[in-house]
């Protein structure tokens, strides 16, 4: 059985990659193989949201079970966040990565948290499952900045530079709020060519 790396590029204050998330992971569950596919996410910092396209998120998102209760659109420096997101890749694998950036978007989205805290870090990273100790020394270095750096890069290389874009076996690609259905049809083709 060959595994289908679906890589997803976001960034923990662009609320369509939240929504992103949560389609991807509904299309990779209705998908002929689910247990085939292996999410992985990729940081892309720097992505700005209007206020109107925070709204559009919000109003799309409550159909993912998203509750986008913050006003305006967050501004972090979101670096460090995607430190400790790669970090739970690291240690734990697609499954402790997705629950740290889950922990971290709702922490922006619900809670309206500051992200560039490290003392706010670090306690998100301990809810999510990391060790909050190692949390703190990852912040307090430059540890894993390396991995952000790049993912970057990467996305560079393949000219994205909008939030989300989601990349399967690095062949098929799609850019820009997409619904479940879109990119179960982008797995679907991915695992019949394969």
């Amino acid at each position: 059985m060959a595994t289908l790396d679906c890589e997803l590029w976001g960034d923990v204050i662009d609320p369509w990659s939240y929504v992103a998330k949560r389609r991807l992971e509904a299309a990779v569950a209705k998908s002929g193989r689910p247990s085939e596919v292996l999410v992985i996410h990729r940081a892309l910092p720097g992505s700005p949201t209007s206020a109107d396209e925070l709204e559009r998120a919000a109003e799309e998102g409550r159909v993912e079970g998203i509750l986008i209760s913050v006003a305006t659109p967050p501004a972090h420096d979101t670096t460090d966040a995607h430190r400790l997101v790669a970090q739970g890749l690291a240690l734990g694998g697609p499954a402790l990565q997705g629950a740290v950036l889950e922990r971290l978007y709702a922490a922006v989205f619900i809670e309206g948290a500051d992200i560039e805290s490290p003392t706010v870090l670090q306690r998100l990273a301990g809810e999510a499952g990391l060790d909050e100790g190692r949390a703190a020394a990852i912040l307090e270095s430059q540890e894993r900045r390396a991995d952000v750096d790049a993912d970057r890069a990467t996305a560079e290389g393949l000219e994205v530079t909008q939030t989300p874009f989601v990349l399967i076996d690095q062949q098929l690609g799609l850019g820009g709020p997409a619904t479940a259905d879109d990119y179960l049809d982008l797995i679907t083709r991915a695992q019949t060519s394969g």
